[in-house]
């Protein structure tokens, strides 16, 4: 219990030190659990088959869309969460509390009961000349809404999480939840509940989340008790002032992730859905390692504005574009580099179609996660204008080029349509952000991008060395991405990427002492 009560007690660190821990934890977290989802793709596919494996992603595709109804709620309560923290006003807090779970409350009943209702027109619409019979298709339906409801009752408290900067709990949730997934997916499926097992699955693993979300808040927030009855309508005109401009840019991000599956389903079959989702599953897996390390970048710009630091929040933009490049940059070279190698030893050389794709959504994904830096300052700043304007333009441009290319081209049209859309809302919104912080673009691509690309070309040209030596199998693929690393790293040390922060931050987490090769004095250009 003492261990307990140091874990859940209240803090008074620093917010670099709170940024440090948070995205330590959550890249942990990433790298324990990133093996998971590749194992366990083949394993779904032996059990139930490539084209109801597309049903099962159309059917979540489809769920994806309900969280437009957040109305850009569970960032709006992250900010306010970690505002009202750091001010220490607790009063405003509670209030803040109880109005969002009550606005999540009346959500989860509307959203539950109009994809009850729509299921007689939207299932047979959606689901054509499939081999699954109506009514199982329908009781997983039911099960998926169930799955629904609960992932928004959950959202509220995910916020307080993240508000307080907990991310290391939030990393505990995020490990437990996938673990706990896949165990039961295996299970399921091996006892031939095929569909149905894949939507039981993890229909436990949002009830366990929920649960443990619960308790975390209790234990974080002990003398705030939450009541969604006491909610505060001044309260809930306040961040609903805020939240639906948010809301723009949450509906961007839903686009992009579900309607190329929508259309394939509708325009060309299950097949090419499978593949779509296959590579998309795989680029955004690749992706998590990078984004989690944006994850505390909100609620510290929050903290900080409300403490008026602007010098620091400026640092905080240049340090998080820094760091995600070191391991972005790398990650797009070597998926890029292996990816044919490892898809066909990954699922075998009859789904190869899947690789390039894999590639380019990883792009897509790099490109989506150059504008998280900025885009979590705005938000923590209060200032939603660049990225508004830019989810507008991408979503439009996305939804419709999207239709045309699939329409016409199919699978490749999908990855075209998704890429481009990408490409487009990065430069426009990286444009408009500059032109509002006054922050310039030279430090940004000198400091954190530029070395990075030099020493991940280095790599991929040690891995196309070995490659050309000899056939790659599972222990020669592994050899490559050890060479890759090595190479990377030596590059970056050999061209000083890190300075003097970079260093004392490293010297936090290192139970010995750096070497003297290491030492501030060798940093060239270090910062204090």
């Amino acid at each position: 219990m003492g261990f307990l009560t140091r874990v859940f007690a209240p803090e008074q660190k620093p917010v670099s030190a709170k940024v440090l821990r948070n995205a330590l934890f959550s890249l942990l977290q990433n790298i324990v659990v990133f093996p998971i989802p590749f194992l366990l793709i083949p394993f779904i596919l032996g059990k139930v088959g490539i084209s109801d494996y597309g049903v099962y992603a159309v059917l979540f595709a489809v769920i994806g869309f309900t969280a437009l109804t957040d109305l850009g709620m569970a960032a709006t309560l992250t900010k306010h969460v970690a505002e009202h923290y750091a001010k220490g006003d607790f009063a405003a807090l509670k209030r803040l509390l109880d109005t969002g779970l009550m606005f999540y409350l009346l959500v989860c009943l509307f959203v539950m009961s109009a994809l009850w209702a729509a299921s007689g027109r939207l299932l047979p619409g959606l689901f054509r000349n499939i081999s699954i019979p109506y009514h199982e298709l329908r009781h997983v339906w039911l099960v998926i809404i169930l799955i629904t409801g609960i992932n928004i009752l959950a959202a509220p408290f995910s916020s307080v999480v993240v508000g307080l900067q907990r991310m290391d709990l939030g990393s505990v949730l995020g490990f437990v939840n996938v673990v706990a997934n896949a165990v039961f997916t295996v299970l399921f499926l091996s006892l031939g509940w095929h569909l149905r097992g894949l939507v039981y699955a993890n229909l436990a693993g949002a009830l366990l989340g929920l649960g443990l979300l619960v308790a975390f808040v209790h234990k974080l927030l002990p003398n705030i008790s939450i009541n969604p009855f006491l909610f505060d309508r001044e309260k809930m005109k306040e961040v609903f002032t805020f939240s639906w401009r948010l809301y723009v840019t949450q509906v961007a991000f839903v686009f992009q992730c579900q309607i190329e599956k929508v259309y394939l389903g509708w325009l060309v079959g299950m097949t090419p859905v499978a593949w779509y989702n296959i590579a998309s599953t795989a680029g955004t897996k690749a992706r998590r390692v990078p984004e989690l390390l944006l994850s505390p970048v909100m609620a510290a710009a929050s903290e900080l504005d409300a403490r008026g630091d602007a010098e620091k929040l400026k640092e905080l933009y240049y340090r998080a574009h820094k760091y995600m490049a070191f391991l972005s940059i790398p990650l797009l070279l070597l998926v890029a580099v292996l990816c044919r190698q490892f898809v066909n030893l990954w699922l075998g050389p009859q789904l190869i179609v899947v690789a390039v794709p894999l590639a380019l959504l990883v792009l897509t994904n790099i490109f989506n996660l150059i504008t998280g830096p900025g885009y979590y300052i705005t938000i923590g700043r209060g200032e939603l204008s660049p990225a508004v304007k830019t989810s507008v333009c991408g979503t439009v441009l996305n939804v419709v080029m999207s239709f045309f290319l699939i329409r016409f081209y199919g699978f490749s049209g999908a990855v075209v349509g998704t890429i481009t859309s990408a490409a487009f809302g990065m430069i426009l919104f990286m444009c408009l952000f500059h032109r509002y912080s006054g922050y310039p673009y030279k430090r940004l691509f000198a400091e954190s991008y530029l070395k990075p690309l030099g020493a991940s070309l280095a790599g991929g040209a040690a891995c196309f060395l070995i490659n050309s030596l000899r056939p790659i199998g599972w222990g020669g693929l592994v050899l490559e991405v050890a060479v890759f690393g090595v190479v990377y790293l030596m590059a970056l040390i050999v061209t000083r990427f890190f300075d003097a922060f970079d260093l004392k931050q490293a010297a936090r987490l290192l139970p010995v002492s750096l070497p003297r090769a290491f030492s501030e004095s060798w940093v060239v250009g270090a910062r204090k």
